[in-house]
């Protein structure tokens, strides 16, 4: 039990919803069509986001970054590496195998449904996963990795999946893309807070620049009320998580399973909108 526990840290599964949440949204708010093309686009952002993990986990061990919050769900660095003895090249292995398997899927879903246009979308989105962690781009530890974050998590899932589905781009489409990128942007930023530079200004500043991302997402909604109004008691969480923060990185870091909770209940809230909002 406590194996399969490490390896459910390792792979950072708990954080696979945040890929997830936009996929399962849209295939409801389409009223469940096309139950192979959600399956296929689910599939194939599991898979990217394996490679991801796995990649970053490689990259961070080669640059000799240590290993955080090794006791809770949500560890910071690779894991799998030095809690579980797994050699680097076979995290690389994994990690161009993942992310083959990604790239076939997503390939296969656009002969398909002959959505050629989502193949410039899908070289955006592999080029920004790639340049997250790759040198020599490596925007994970340039303090830009949420920018990444932000569009292949929000928009381009949302919007890849409303063109895959032939759904009209609404601006509440936009507006729930944005929201799932900056959550996922936020998760991002807090969970690997303790490895950026302590005297940085991403450091000293975190509350603020933490709260303009994670709160903004919510507030854009305020332009249909009813919506903004179901989503109300995630945005008080949030308010509440970010006062209740610590000073110290790897304590904020520890609190990586509350954004996590944000997350899920703000996407159980959005699933009511659909049923709800007028």
């Amino acid at each position: 039990m406590s194996y399969f526990y490490d390896l459910l840290k390792g792979l950072k599964i708990p954080l696979y919803f945040t890929s997830m949440a936009p996929v399962i949204y849209l295939f409801l708010y389409s009223n469940h069509t096309h139950l192979p093309y959600f399956l296929l686009i689910l599939f194939t952002v599991i898979m990217i986001q394996l490679a991801l993990n796995l990649s970053m986990d490689f990259y961070d061990y080669n640059n000799g970054l240590g290993l955080e919050n090794g006791d809770t769900l949500f560890p910071v660095g690779p894991y799998l590496i030095y809690r579980m003895d797994k050699k680097p090249e076979t995290l690389k292995r994994l990690f161009i195998i993942s992310f083959f398997l990604g790239m076939v899927s997503g390939l296969f879903l656009i002969y398909i449904t002959g959505k050629y246009i989502l193949i410039l979308m899908g070289v955006v989105a592999v080029f920004l996963s790639l340049i997250y962690v790759i040198p020599p781009f490596k925007l994970d530890s340039r303090g830009l990795g949420e920018i990444s974050t932000f569009f292949s998590f929000g928009p381009f899932i949302v919007m890849g999946y409303a063109i895959v589905l032939n759904l009209k781009i609404s601006f509440l489409i936009v507006s729930i893309s944005v929201l799932f990128g900056l959550l996922a942007s936020a998760i991002r930023f807090l969970h690997h807070i303790p490895e950026d530079n302590p005297h940085g200004i991403r450091v000293r500043h975190f509350k603020l620049i933490y709260s303009v991302m994670l709160l903004s997402g919510f507030i854009i909604q305020v332009y249909d009320i009813y919506l903004f109004l179901l989503l109300l008691p995630a945005l008080l969480l949030s308010i509440y998580h970010v006062l209740k923060l610590d000073k110290n990185p790897v304590d904020i870091s520890g609190k990586t399973n509350q954004i996590v909770g944000i997350q899920v209940l703000s996407t159980l809230l959005l699933i009511i909108s659909i049923f709800l909002v007028p």
